[in-house]
């Protein structure tokens, strides 16, 4: 009975959710040997390669999208609708007077439309795994040759456990949602809040928090003369904070208008015209060295000691998936408890 009654609903969603798993799979088959080919596609990578990689590119960047928002749409058309439908035309009622009990009516819907959803967005997860193999220098590479952490978005979010665990927190979150407001638009726009909320909390807040990063330190001197922007390194790794600290591992706020050259030292930086090439060469890098001891003198008077790194490498990004899974599996059980409690309070 429940099926018939839910099956267009779905239906749909498998088969939207196969269709996206299809077209990601093909897609990366035709970019699997292509050496600018990005992780999660783009739109701007067409220059410079032929018409069926920038179609592939084009297409795996329409699923990974696609895949980003499956969960909260799946929320907002199955998660609401299988409970609002029927509460709002009343035939609810129906059910409810007959022998069946209210847990079993609530249940029936959860195993029989929930459940397979659920399953098949984790089969789409490793399906996005199994796209996103690192290549043969172990990075997860996008177009440019830039290298990206798998905890970065949407690599994080798209593959694996993930779209399974956000599209279970959707679907009931919708349902809860539904039963609370009883009312279809209004548990809509409810839902797509709550879950867009989570999904951005999880993802800015609290995910680098499920572990203790490790921390690589560097000195002053070797820091200034390489540039500070040292979080853009290996792609295995997610660099999640840096900063200037003190010796005893304190964070040190830099006042880098303190450490600013005057307009004296970029006119002395200038070729004068007597001088050749090769002498204003010599003398420009001598004055540049000057220069890196100054930067690294005010930087120590404000209090540095040396510049850190926290972050975490990527044997940690199962543990990462878990974690948040786990999470996201005891946000749907509160919602699960939360629908019961209406659904017991739900008159017939």
């Amino acid at each position: 009975m429940t099926y018939r009654q839910f099956r267009a609903s779905l239906l749909g969603a498998l088969g939207v959710v196969a269709l996206v798993a299809v077209v990601t799979a093909g897609t990366s088959l035709v970019l699997w040997n292509s050496p600018y080919a990005g992780t999660y596609g783009t739109f701007f990578s067409c220059f410079g390669t032929d018409s069926t990689i920038c179609a592939a590119q084009t297409a795996l960047t329409g699923t990974t999208l696609l895949t980003i928002a499956l969960p909260s749409l799946i929320g907002l058309f199955v998660g609401v609708t299988v409970f609002s439908r029927d509460i709002e035309r009343g035939t609810h009622v129906l059910s409810l007077s007959q022998s069946v009990g209210r847990v079993r009516w609530y249940f029936s819907r959860v195993l029989v439309v929930f459940v397979p959803i659920i399953l098949a967005m984790l089969v789409h997860g490793l399906v996005f795994s199994w796209t996103r193999l690192p290549d043969s220098s172990g990075f997860w590479t996008i177009s440019g040759g830039t290298g990206r952490s798998r905890f970065d978005y949407p690599i994080f979010e798209t593959e694996a456990l993930m779209p399974a665990a956000y599209t279970a927190v959707a679907l009931m979150i919708g349902s809860t949602c539904a039963l609370l407001l009883r009312n279809t638009i209004g548990a809509m726009v409810l839902t797509l809040v709550a879950t867009v909320g989570l999904s951005v909390l999880l993802s800015t807040t609290v995910r680098q928090h499920y572990a203790t990063p490790l921390v690589e330190s560097q000195p002053i001197g070797d820091l200034v003369q390489s540039g500070e922007f040292v979080s853009y390194g290996p792609a295995s790794r997610w660099s999640i904070d840096q900063n200037y600290v003190d010796v005893d591992g304190n964070v040190v706020d830099i006042d880098y208008a303190l450490c600013a050259e005057d307009e004296s030292f970029w006119n002395e930086m200038q070729q004068r015209p007597e001088e050749t090439y090769a002498d204003w060469e010599r003398r420009s890098d001598a004055l540049n060295q000057e220069q890196i001891v100054r930067y690294n003198q005010c930087i120590e008077r404000q209090g540095a000691d040396r510049f850190e790194i926290e972050y975490f490498e990527d044997r940690s990004f199962w543990r990462f998936q878990s974690t948040e899974a786990a999470l996201a599996l005891l946000v749907s059980a509160l919602a699960c408890a939360g629908s019961l409690f209406l659904v017991r309070r739900l008159r017939p």
